[in-house]
């Protein structure tokens, strides 16, 4: 008996240590196992949304690029204050060259805004419509930036096939720092 006692008593040592071991060892070694794949896969989850952010970030600095370049070419045309009187002499030339009559050109007080300024002018013009038309034609191929702001348009009572325009125009030139 005392083989047996003897066998029992190893085998129950193999079996204390084997429960000792993954009790102390292995279970703690697979939580912490665990515990790492969870770890790499929010890690992996962050990358895939960092490489979307970046992607974005590369898409915001090509916009920000193409913004910047369509803001040069409008600055570009915006004439500089000392240049308002070349942009009304080519307004003036322009109603002259469609035979159409000024009767009168008017500056309003120039309005400031953050980037830029803004003159407006008050003409009034006769002529025929058919003039008229051509004439704003020649003020949309102008090479600085302008707007027609309000306009009226009505038949002359003096004269037949003529029309009276009163127009307001913005004429935007570039602010001085």
């Amino acid at each position: 008996m005392k083989g047996i006692v003897r066998i029992i008593v190893t085998l129950a040592c193999l079996a204390v240590v084997t429960a000792a071991t993954v009790l102390l060892v292995l279970r703690p070694l697979n939580a912490r196992v665990e515990e790492d794949r969870e770890a790499i896969e929010q890690r992996r989850t962050q990358l895939v949304k960092l490489e979307r952010v970046a992607r974005r970030i590369s898409d915001l600095q090509k916009e920000i690029h193409r913004l910047e370049d369509a803001l040069a070419f409008f600055e570009d045309r915006l004439p500089e204050e000392k240049e308002i009187d070349v942009i009304l002499r080519e307004v003036w030339l322009i109603a002259e060259q469609k035979a159409l009559v000024a009767r009168s050109v008017r500056t309003q007080t120039a309005a400031s805004q953050p980037r830029y300024n803004l003159q407006p002018i008050t003409i009034s013009l006769q002529g025929t419509f058919e003039s008229f038309y051509e004439f704003m034609l020649g003020l949309e191929r102008l090479p600085r930036i302008t707007k027609i702001r309000q306009m009226q348009v009505a038949k002359s009572p003096l004269q037949e096939g003529s029309v009276d325009v009163d127009l307001v125009m913005d004429i935007f030139f570039e602010k001085k720092s």
